[in-house]
């Protein structure tokens, strides 16, 4: 095929800046900023609205696990392993990080223990690796026996469903308890497992493209509005769960929408349009090392360096996002840069040829 047969590659520019768009968001709610929006707090609504971004990141990794030709789902091995080298990664650097902080009194023992375990709350974000972890992990197996991932599907659609009725329809209707077990609880525990539907949602989504691009682009606009209209309003009516002030869910009806819609949305905008390349070079190469040292990063300026200053907790709140956002910047170009220079440079090494012996 000459080079004017050659398909263009057609690559999703605005998703990259989306991504990296989101970590600068969560970066935003975790510094809890006091003013308000529609009368709540600013970072709970930010927060409530972006539950779409974990669905939609699940999904970005499953659509680009599909090829025509099988190649890419050959790599899956490659690619689980690629996805556990991050999860032992954040894993030791975090541990690192806590026996510092014990070290230093800033956190207690057993703080330090349930890091190691399992997460804290400086490392809570690690449950994403760990499940893109075992979401990969779980379509090798199916794919080393040439098993179907349709079964995949069929697990995660279970999955899902459990997991807005825990989450969503017990709340709505009042119903805190089932056999003395609370369903907001167990819901929040649950939510993690939304991996087995929308991972290989965004597989299929991929593979039955043609019928994908038959839905029409102002049908796809109109779900956004849609899935946000309803996601606010959940947001802010949601029922408040007894004996606490909480009153959130881990993932919305809209929220489900809006993941679905907006990522089909995204690949319809032209690669020439809405480009932002930093944002881009951000969300095609420096996502994960972006979202592996955000909470390190956030955790570090909010309570250590934070604290040592008399100033108007606003003026802190708004400094220390900043910080934080280009430290996890530079630490992400640090560690691609790192690796760069190490191991891609191994891969690119030609091998040395062995002169034939003279006659």
């Amino acid at each position: 095929m000459s080079d004017a047969e050659a398909p263009i590659k057609h690559e999703n520019y605005i998703m990259r800046s989306f991504c990296a768009l989101i970590i600068f968001c969560i970066i935003f709610v975790h510094y809890e900023p006091c003013y308000e929006i529609f009368g709540m707090k600013a970072y709970e609504f930010v927060e409530g609205v972006g539950r779409f971004a974990m669905p939609m990141f699940f999904m970005v990794s499953g659509y680009f696990l599909y090829s025509s030709d099988g190649h890419s789902e050959k790599q899956l091995k490659r690619k689980t392993l690629r996805i556990l080298f991050i999860l032992v990664f954040m894993k030791v650097l975090y541990f690192a990080l806590d026996c510092v902080y014990y070290g230093f009194n800033v956190i207690t023992f057993d703080v330090l223990m349930e890091g190691l375990i399992t997460m804290n709350w400086s490392s809570k974000h690690i449950w994403f690796i760990y499940f893109l972890f075992f979401v990969y992990a779980f379509h090798w197996i199916l794919y080393r026996f040439h098993v179907d991932f349709k079964y995949a599907m069929i697990f995660g659609v279970i999955c899902l469903l459990v997991d807005l009725f825990l989450s969503n329809v017990c709340a709505w209707t009042s119903l805190w308890e089932i056999a003395g077990v609370s369903t907001f609880n167990v819901g929040q525990v649950f939510y993690c497992f939304i991996a087995f539907f929308f991972f290989p949602f965004g597989y299929y989504l991929h593979k039955y493209k043609d019928k994908v691009d038959e839905v029409k682009t102002s049908t796809l606009i109109v779900l956004v509005i849609i899935g946000a209209v309803m996601e606010v309003w959940e947001v802010l009516n949601f029922p408040t769960i007894p004996n606490t002030e909480l009153s959130y869910s881990n993932l919305y009806f809209g929220s489900v929408i809006i993941a679905i819609s907006l990522f089909i949305l995204t690949f319809r905008v032209p690669p020439n349009r809405l480009r932002c390349r930093p944002l881009e070079f951000m969300g095609r190469t420096l996502l994960p090392w972006m979202y592996a040292f955000y909470m390190a990063v956030m955790f570090f300026i909010k309570f250590i360096v934070m604290p040592n200053f008399d100033a108007p907790l606003e003026l802190l709140d708004a400094i220390g996002m900043i910080v934080s956002a280009i430290l996890d910047v530079a630490l992400a170009y640090g560690m691609y840069y790192l690796l760069l220079n190490t191991v891609g440079k191994k891969k690119a090494k030609p091998k040395e040829t062995v002169a034939p012996a003279a006659n």
